[in-house]
């Protein structure tokens, strides 16, 4: 019997230094984790795929210059936001979701199509 890997859930932050490695970072991100923030990510991968996602960071930034961190989480709803983009990320709030609301998993389904 093959055992997949479970899917875990990152956040991925980073402060890139230089405006062309900043670009390719942001666009090749934002075709494998969902943007929170401009430089916030939401990432739902396995092992293999972070370990990917990981390889592509690091091909694109510099170790000396830039800063990335990856911290995971039990679900994206344990976390609390606040401020102007409280509406467009209304699902990441703890607690019960209000009538019509999207949650973290909705978005990530329609934007990747899973």
């Amino acid at each position: 019997m093959v055992c997949r890997s479970m899917k875990q859930w990152y956040l991925l932050v980073y402060d890139v230094r230089e405006p062309r490695r900043l670009r390719r970072l942001h666009y090749a991100l934002k075709k494998k984790a969902l943007p929170m923030q401009e430089s916030v990510f939401l990432v739902h991968a396995d092992s293999a795929r972070l370990k990917s996602i990981i390889e592509m960071v690091k091909d694109r930034t510099h170790t000396r210059e830039d800063d990335v961190r990856l911290y995971p989480l039990k679900h994206p709803d344990d976390m609390w936001m606040g401020g102007c983009q409280q509406q467009a990320m209304s699902g990441l709030f703890p607690g019960k979701a209000s009538k019509g609301s999207v949650t973290v998993l909705d978005r990530i389904r329609n934007l990747f199509g899973r």
